[in-house]
């Protein structure tokens, strides 16, 4: 009876004025991130409304004054005789970089959890993820110098070395190379990065369960399998969401910078696609559709994705 009765008692601490104070003023830091976030990603979707129109820039406010033809665009870029060609495309690309690219950040974190020099460890995590912080114009620059047949190209050179009758190849003009470059370049540039929250997932799996395993006498890959990867699960599926919610968005700027003249008709996505038809063609409408287009589906992809991976581990972003 004294146990119920005290039980009844424990009321939840309130917080001070000082903690309140404190906590508004953390709120007042997301102010700048929730306004940039509007502007930037919230407010330019009210555009997408010229999608449905023959948009003239002069005609009334903005050109919203443009007429109205409704799902017109869309009909016209379904209809293009590039649109599965396109569609194929960017679905190539993008699959091929998400089997090549997905797993490595999670097999580099693991092999960084198994340094035991903590120096080391921190001097590789940090060299790593350097490349994160380059423009792609810049790796562009890189890897066409290192794929040139001119005297800086080292791949060519390499290739001499080995046999001085070899003759040096343009890698860049041909499109065939075009999908390796990207697999290559996205590798080299973001696995690193992508390693930071694999690293932080493994620190919140309890060490106790090592020690435990280890005394039961489980060994270094059996305590992999059962104990650090069932750990990984949650973030693997978060981030498994947003990798198949973009197979319809490849990487723009690694596309657009890695091309040229010689290869661009037979390398081109849907996002370089829209570029060209909109920016550089004048057809807004046209490339207001096919991007609205490419978010709508990207849309149903995350959430089926979100859907399948709550369904199957209970874990998803919404």
């Amino acid at each position: 009876m004294a146990m119920s009765t005290s039980k009844q008692n424990v009321r939840p601490k309130k917080r001070s004025g000082l903690q309140t104070q404190n906590i508004k003023i953390l709120y007042l830091f997301l102010v700048p991130a929730m306004v940039l976030t509007f502007i930037f990603a919230y407010l330019p979707m009210f555009s997408n409304y010229i999608a449905f129109l023959d948009y003239d820039f002069n005609k009334g406010w903005f050109g919203f004054g443009s007429e109205f033809v409704g799902f017109d665009n869309f009909a016209k870029f379904l209809t293009d005789h590039k649109f599965y060609t396109l569609i194929g495309r960017t679905l190539l690309y993008s699959v091929t970089m998400m089997i090549a690219t997905f797993p490595a950040p999670l097999i580099f974190a693991l092999l960084l959890n198994e340094l035991r020099g903590e120096r080391f460890k921190r001097i590789v995590q940090t060299t790593s993820y350097i490349p994160h912080f380059v423009s792609w114009v810049t790796v562009a620059g890189l890897f066409y110098m290192f794929l040139t047949v001119d005297a800086t190209g080292i791949i060519n050179n390499l290739r001499q070395l080995i046999d001085p009758a070899a003759e040096r190849i343009s890698f860049m003009q041909d499109a065939k190379n075009f999908l390796p470059v990207l697999v290559i370049s996205e590798v080299w540039k973001e696995t690193g990065w992508g390693t930071i929250l694999y690293l932080a997932a493994l620190t919140s799996i309890d060490p106790q369960q090592y020690e435990a395993a280890q005394v039961d006498g489980a060994s270094r890959w059996q305590r992999l399998m059962y104990i650090t990867l069932p750990g990984l699960i949650p973030t693997m599926c978060i981030l498994l969401i947003f990798s198949l919610s973009g197979l319809l968005a490849t990487n723009f700027d690694q596309v657009f910078n890695l091309q040229n003249k010689m290869i661009r008709l037979d390398t081109d996505t849907i996002g370089v696609y829209t570029y060209y038809q909109g920016l550089v063609s004048g057809q807004y409408s046209y490339s207001a559709a096919v991007g609205l287009f490419q978010g709508v589906i990207s849309f149903i992809l995350i959430m089926a994705t979100n859907y399948t991976t709550k369904r199957l581990s209970n874990v998803g972003i919404i």
